[in-house]
């Protein structure tokens, strides 16, 4: 059972205040490279045309376009996103200050005889990827609008014309004119139309996954529930029908059939297997305080690393296993929620004692860097079959290896490590071979907390 999944409410919208301003960063980056390539194209494109250019106003335009992008940068450092409104306010703010600066820059560089008149395709397509419906096309007649009304004001005269001298006379006939205009119009709107169908396709996809998502946190939570509801319900007639099974072993002794005490016996081993699932089922629904400060201590890895191998001794003695433990000679140190940490180990040793070989060894070995800590415990017996790798963390789960092995197990232990490993930010790696062992390594920031919460299942052990 993962730990308690949620959906952080600004991911719940396809466009929420937190992703548009994801997207407008991403718009800003581009538009640093827009005004880069304008201010190049402006120093390069008197030699490489041999074309006269308004310099000095080509180079003004340019330089508002970065002043622009600069005030929307150290905006957005200084403002977090909270307000959806002030967003879409400031993006539609961007595209109208961009798409000015664009017509200023097509009519000092030629106007219609400019092909790169259909850079306005681009605002287009960004803006399906910013807004939805009508806002989608406000933006392309807001382009059409701005590039009809420079085209026409220099064929009428009241703007002036800076002519390319690549550009035939054809190029300043009204035919002409009204036929760029007319496939003008038609590409934008057909780009329009185009991305407002497929963001639209795209939104409701995201809001059916949304809404699943939603659903299987909800079953999970009720799932949830019912462990904790079960938990608490069956502790009590349990607890009770092992104290009388056990008075009556005690009372009874040799005075009891043998095939009544060996019945009693079975009853008290099967008891005392409801009550190590009654703990798990408490540890799963429960959890162990995550990383609040009050929870938090620090611990000496390697001591507790005896302790949980010292509670093993008896078990591996009884099928001759060398228990080992590696350490470095300075202690390691760690901060965190010493309960958690301390489940996690204990599931991790007691699986290596219950499905390993007579004879075999379990090493556990204590490891540091510069600011992470590595436990890692192997043993040398049945391992895990390739098919059971992915399955192994899932609530009572125990392949057919680990039962053939083990009658014992309550099928709960690796889940309840990768809950525990999501809380603490570990990351778990397992390496196993069938018949060769596993081995189990687990990583931890020194101080609880840093560098976020990494849990990786997706390798290879034993069954809990």
């Amino acid at each position: 059972m993962a730990a308690d999944p949620k959906i952080a409410p600004e991911s719940s919208h396809f466009v929420s205040a937190a992703s548009l301003r994801v997207r407008l960063d991403w718009f800003n980056k581009l538009r640093w490279g827009a005004a880069v390539g304008v201010l190049v194209a402006t120093l390069l494109g008197e030699r490489l045309l041999a074309q006269s250019l308004p310099l000095r106003s080509l180079l003004m335009a340019g330089s508002v376009l970065v002043f622009m992008n600069l005030g929307y940068v150290l905006r957005n450092l200084r403002l977090p996103p909270t307000d959806i409104v002030a967003e879409l306010r400031l993006v539609k703010l961007q595209m109208l200050g961009d798409l000015l600066v664009l017509t200023i820059l097509l009519n000092l560089t030629g106007g219609v005889e400019n092909p790169l008149l259909y850079i306005y395709v681009v605002h287009v397509i960004l803006a399906s990827l910013l807004f939805k419906g009508k806002e989608i096309y406000q933006i392309a007649w807001l382009a059409i609008g701005l590039f009809t009304a420079e085209v026409m004001g220099e064929y009428l005269g009241w703007l002036p014309h800076h002519h390319l001298l690549s550009a035939s006379d054809l190029t300043h006939q009204l035919p002409f004119i009204v036929l760029t205009l007319a496939s003008f119009w038609l590409v934008l709107l057909f780009c329009a139309y185009m991305g407002a169908s497929i963001m639209k396709h795209n939104r409701a996809i995201k809001d059916e996954l949304v809404d699943r998502q939603a659903e299987l946190i909800a079953a999970d939570r009720s799932k949830m529930d019912f462990f904790r509801f079960v938990t608490h319900e069956i502790k009590s007639p349990v607890n009770t029908a092992q104290s009388a099974v056990e008075t009556a072993l005690e009372v009874g002794g040799a005075s009891l059939d043998e095939g009544v005490q060996d019945m009693l016996s079975r009853a008290v081993r099967r008891l005392e297997q409801a009550t190590d699932i009654v703990k798990d089922l408490a540890d799963l629904t429960r959890g162990g305080g995550g990383l609040k400060q009050e929870n938090l201590s620090d611990v000496d890895l390697g001591r507790l690393a005896a302790f949980l191998l010292d509670r093993q001794k008896d078990v591996a003695d009884r099928t001759g296993q060398n228990l080992e433990l590696e350490t470095p000679q300075k202690p390691v140190i760690m901060h965190t929620n010493q309960a958690m940490l301390e489940k996690i180990l204990d599931n991790l040793v007691s699986n290596a004692v219950r499905y390993n070989r007579e004879g075999g060894r379990v090493l556990v070995q204590v490891r540091r860097s510069s600011d992470r800590v590595c436990i890692v415990v192997g043993d040398e017996g049945i391992g895990i079959a390739p098919e059971d790798r992915e399955r192994i963390f899932e609530e009572f789960y125990r392949s057919t290896a680990a039962q053939r092995k083990s009658t014992l197990g309550t099928g709960l232990g690796l889940a309840i490590v990768r809950r525990f490993m999501q809380e603490l930010g570990g990351h778990l790696d397992l390496d196993s071979e069938p018949g060769r062992g596993a081995t189990f390594t687990v990583e931890f920031p020194l101080t609880a907390g840093r560098n976020g919460a990494v849990a990786s299942t997706g390798g290879k052990g034993h069954d809990g």
